[in-house]
């Protein structure tokens, strides 16, 4: 654990306490962590679980005759969801940082936020469009990839909006609970749609398979779902003030102020850089953790369909509890306490699932992993409001979504290699571990000082 005596060198002060906000006097807690809740349907529903898959392989497999036939369009499907979402993938890293830039010193941050969630919203409900025909697989990647866009970049807004509606003594507490409530909002909703679409065959209400209506509905659920969720925030946002009221800014102008910011932070906030590197490593790692649960569980263990979801159900509830508790240990003892313990028992667990092939063993170790990604993932989020200045909250989580962005191909790129050298698919999650472990080797050194401490320490 960091002792640094001196914390003024490599943070700076905490953010101001929160300014009541609405008719009840209150910060609007509840609201931010409801986005939470509405937003991850998209996460869970669309991209992970339902859609995405209907895309992948009924949309691109319809027509095609014999199983090599069928195998060859799941792959033209599944690489195209992917070269879509790679191109998702750079419009993040380059709208990010700018649109944070614009949010900060224009005072836009509340507008840009309502702009990002209805424009999901909005792209979500056209994505009954996609029809159960092969000639639809492009629409269907593209409107999912736009969605991926603008969900990331309201998430850039609403992160920000966590150190004016908390105080440094209760924002761990504040990020894990609504972190926890997007993950009980997946499940929540995941449920609601395999009850009410999928499962039976034409669920609760009755929408047939004919051109594929039972999926294509689906994204309108969730639309509501998201808007619902999302509405309280985006009605009660706190007023983000201007850093430069009345200067005129343009694109070019942006990207130049951020190039000067990086150069400036090098000099006068050198560990914000190291942190914003090192939590692009780790937090690679743990995307992938999640984005691979299935893989494993299908491909190395035998999971049917069903038993996937019922996997991904309970892992979603563990991750819940997990980090709704972690935000309580944040803080009392600090965010780099729950980064380091976190990481470690994630990379302990994952030599473990290497190690063993028993089905028991994943069934069990699996849910304790999902015990410490949310509460790392809600601390990384913690410690950066920490290490921002005043006024700069908004650009630096653009910053921080373009890191991840840059680097977000370790995780699954280090399962694929190392898959592809084993010849197993349990093996990859040597790769994540070593993510992992690498992001954690970047991270222990970084003098965060106070930032890194409990509040009533610092």
């Amino acid at each position: 654990m960091d002792s640094s005596p001196d914390p003024s060198a490599s943070s700076p002060a905490p953010s101001p306490a929160p300014s009541p906000v609405g008719r009840s006097g209150r910060p609007p807690v509840a609201s931010f962590a409801l986005w939470d809740g509405g937003m991850s349907a998209f996460s869970s529903v669309i991209l992970t679980f339902v859609f995405a898959t209907y895309v992948a392989s009924g949309v691109a497999t319809h027509g095609a005759v014999g199983e090599a036939e069928i195998e060859a369009a799941k792959a033209h499907g599944s690489q195209t969801l992917a070269g879509w979402q790679s191109i998702g993938a750079v419009a993040v890293a380059l709208l990010a940082p700018l649109l944070g830039n614009l949010a900060d010193r224009g005072g836009a941050r509340n507008a840009l936020l309502r702009i990002f969630t209805i424009a999901t919203v909005a792209i979500v409900a056209l994505m009954p469009l996609v029809k159960l025909d092969a000639d639809y697989l492009t629409l269907g990647a593209i409107l999912i990839a736009l969605a991926v866009v603008t969900s990331e970049l309201a998430g850039v807004f609403v992160n920000s909006v966590l150190p004016e509606i908390s105080t440094p003594a209760n924002r761990g507490r504040i990020s894990g609970t609504a972190w926890a409530v997007g993950y009980w909002g997946s499940i929540l909703c995941l449920g609601l749609v395999l009850v009410l679409f999928v499962m039976p065959g034409t669920g609760i209400l009755g929408i047939t398979a004919e051109d594929g209506w039972n999926y294509r509905a689906i994204p309108v659920f969730v639309a509501i779902w998201i808007l619902l969720g999302c509405l309280p925030l985006m009605l009660r946002a706190p007023r983000h003030r201007a850093t430069s009221p009345g200067e005129p800014w343009n694109p070019w102008q942006g990207y130049v102020q951020i190039v000067r910011r990086v150069i400036r932070a090098f000099r006068h906030e050198p560990i914000m850089l190291q942190y914003l590197v090192a939590s692009a490593i780790y937090r690679d790692g743990l995307g992938a953790v999640f984005s691979i649960a299935g893989v494993l569980a299908a491909n190395a263990y035998g999971f049917s369909t069903v038993e996937v979801i019922i996997f991904g159900i309970v892992a979603n509830l563990v991750a819940g509890f997990g980090v709704f508790l972690g935000g309580r240990v944040d803080d009392r003892l600090g965010p780099r306490v729950v980064i380091i313990a976190g990481c470690l028992g994630i990379i302990v667990l994952g030599m473990i699932v290497f190690l063993f092939s028993s089905t028991l063993v994943f069934w069990i170790v699996g849910l304790m992993i999902c015990l410490f990604v949310g509460p790392v993932q809600s601390a990384s989020r913690n410690l950066l409001t920490r290490l921002s200045q005043p006024g700069r909250e908004t650009e630096n989580f653009g910053l921080y979504a373009t890191t991840g962005r840059a680097l977000g191909f370790l995780g699954t790129g280090a399962f694929t290699v190392v898959v592809g050298l084993l010849g197993d698919t349990r093996s990859g999650i040597l790769g994540i571990v070593l993510v992992l472990a690498l992001g954690l080797v970047a991270f222990v050194p970084i003098k965060l000082g106070a930032a890194g401490r409990a509040a009533q320490e610092a």
